[in-house]
Parts: structure tokens; C-alpha cells; sequence
């Protein structure tokens, strides 16, 4: 399946959705066009039997895909992704332009680029997600934040030892932006939100102030505003 071959891509999103500003953050270093639905987590939209069909999984973000008509077919069943990682590797195979994953040639970088990426999305991002921060105020009586800063602290620590013992580079890996970065820098704002001072890992805030010099950064991160806290 070709770029030349989608109809409509829709990203279903909300502001404040770190895993929905990975997508976000792609599509403007791509110039991929996407029309954007706005999930409100406030009032749980993403509750609703409405989007529940999108995704049963009730999380963010989602991409469904309208191929365009082929003579072949002149009807063809869209297709929904719902995970991060799935959405952005779909987007870095049709969209190839600019690389964010090194080639299978670059075996180090890639490598990297991909331990990077998997750091946030398995061991900073799920274990403190909104969803498990209710559950540990409502049903045992714990602080959501003080666990969250845990997450993201201990998680950054890892992050700025791997930029210390990598070849440096203004970004995570080398001086190009990578896949390791557009998933880096809405954690770092995530971690903004409960407090915690990018300030402890250097190499990464770093990594951090050059991204959020890219328009693409302050379009699709966190809050959609501008600023680096939302």
C-alpha cells in the first residue's frame, strides 16, 4: 500500500496524549497530512460506545486509514491502528521522507534508535499512564503524581546513561532527529507536568532544547501551544 493510495488518513487525539504527540510530532517532520478528531479525556470521550468501535481499547491515539478506489475494487475496508509504535512505523514505510529510523545498514544507530524508543514506550510511558495513576489513588489509596515522578526519574536516569556511553550528538542519536526523539521529547513534557526537573540529566535536556527548537516539536507536542510545559 502506497502514500499514493490513501484516501484520508484521521488521527483520533487529544492535547495532553504523549503517545498521540509521537504521531503528531512525525506527521509534521513528514508534512504527512492528517485530519485530526479531538478526544475529550475530561468528559471520557474515549469511553463511549461511539469511539469504543475505533478502538476497544479506549486509549489514544488511533489512525484509520480511507484507502482511495481501485479499478480492481471499488470498495476497500479501512483500516484502524492503534498503537503508537504501529501508527509511526506505518508512517515511516510509506512515508519515507525525512528518515526517522536509521537503515538495516546502519546497525548501531538503528540499534539505538530502537532500544531508545522502546525505554519510553514499554518502561516510562505504560507504567504511569493516567490510567494507572487512578487506579492507584482510587482503589489503594496512593499518590498518583509522587509514583509518576518515580517513573519518569528512574526512567530518565537510563535515558542520560545511554547519551553518556553513545556517540554524542545534539540529538538522541547523532545529529539528525530520529524516532528516539519524537518519542523522548512528549515524555520529557509529561514529566514537566508532575514536577520533575530535566535539569538532573543534562545530556538529555539537551537532547530536549534542540528538538523543541523544530516547529514540528512545539506543533505536535503536549498542549499543541508552543511552550515546553503544557
Amino acid at each position: 500500500m502506497a502514500s499514493q493510495a490513501f484516501k484520508a488518513l484521521h488521527l483520533y487525539t487529544t492535547p495532553l496524549s504523549g503517545c498521540s504527540a509521537r504521531i503528531r510530532i512525525a506527521a509534521h517532520l513528514k508534512n504527512i497530512p492528517l485530519i485530526h478528531h479531538s478526544i475529550s479525556l475530561a468528559t471520557s470521550q474515549q469511553t463511549t460506545p461511539a469511539y469504543l468501535s475505533i478502538n476497544p481499547n479506549g486509549s489514544l491515539p488511533s489512525l484509520v486509514i480511507e484507502p482511495k478506489s481501485s479499478s480492481s475494487s471499488s470498495t476497500q475496508e479501512n483500516l484502524t491502528i492503534t498503537q503508537s509504535p504501529a501508527i509511526l512505523d506505518l508512517l515511516e514505510t510509506h512515508f519515507p521522507n525525512p528518515p526517522l529510523l536509521p537503515g538495516s545498514s546502519q546497525i548501531r544507530a538503528r540499534a539505538r534508535v530502537l532500544e531508545l524508543t522502546s525505554l519510553v514506550a514499554c518502561d516510562i510511558q505504560p507504567p504511569q499512564n493516567s490510567r494507572i495513576r487512578r487506579k492507584i489513588v482510587e482503589e489503594f489509596g496512593g499518590d498518583g503524581e509522587k509514583w509518576a515522578r518515580y517513573v519518569y526519574e528512574r526512567g530518565f536516569g537510563v535515558y542520560e546513561e545511554f547519551l553518556r556511553k553513545g556517540e554524542r550528538g545534539r540529538y538522541s542519536v547523532g545529529e539528525e532527529v530520529t524516532m528516539a526523539d519524537v518519542f523522548l521529547v512528549p515524555a520529557a513534557q509529561g514529566g514537566l507536568r508532575v514536577g520533575v526537573e530535566l535539569e538532573k540529566w543534562p545530556l538529555m535536556k539537551g537532547v530536549v532544547d534542540a528538538c523543541w527548537e523544530l516547529e514540528a516539536f512545539r506543533k505536535g507536542g503536549l498542549g499543541e501551544h508552543g511552550r515546553l510545559t503544557p
